[in-house]
């Protein structure tokens, strides 16, 4: 009798090579993944009604954005990679197993994709926030 750990180091081994690779060609890169065209608001980061209160929350509220964007891209990047050994045991055994280790990649990649153009959309809204409560500047003479 094998065990579990087995029987995903066996999936690993004889997944099918060509059929891995069909799926990273026709990926796009991380740069490729174009931010969602529309963003229901109940995506819009949480920021205060109060303009002012708002205007200063952006900047950190950007930053926290920024840095998940860049953690899902360095998981899609990852994923592309290593491909089936990016994935872990569980992924592998039990959430793709009714599925196949290919197809457990290319899920696991749109996945990843999908809150890859999320958070661009999001960061991009709160670019827009941003403009739009920049406050005017005065001349000086």
């Amino acid at each position: 009798m094998t065990t579990f750990d087995q029987d995903v180091s066996h999936l690993r081994q004889t997944a099918n090579a060509v059929l891995l690779n069909r799926i990273i060609d026709a990926c796009p890169t991380s740069d490729d993944i174009e931010p969602w065209h529309t963003l229901d608001s109940l995506l819009w980061p949480d920021l205060s009604e109060n303009e002012d209160t708002r205007r200063e929350q952006i900047p950190a509220t950007l930053d926290e954005y920024g840095d998940e964007l860049r953690r899902y891209i360095r998981r899609f990047d990852d994923l592309r990679a290593r491909r089936l050994d990016a994935l872990s045991n569980y992924d592998l055994g039990i959430a793709y197993a009714g599925i196949g280790p290919e197809r457990g990649l290319a899920s696991a990649l749109q996945a990843v994709a999908n809150h890859i153009g999320r958070t661009r959309a999001q960061v991009l809204w709160l670019l827009g926030e941003q403009d739009r409560l920049r406050l005017p500047q005065l001349a000086l003479f």
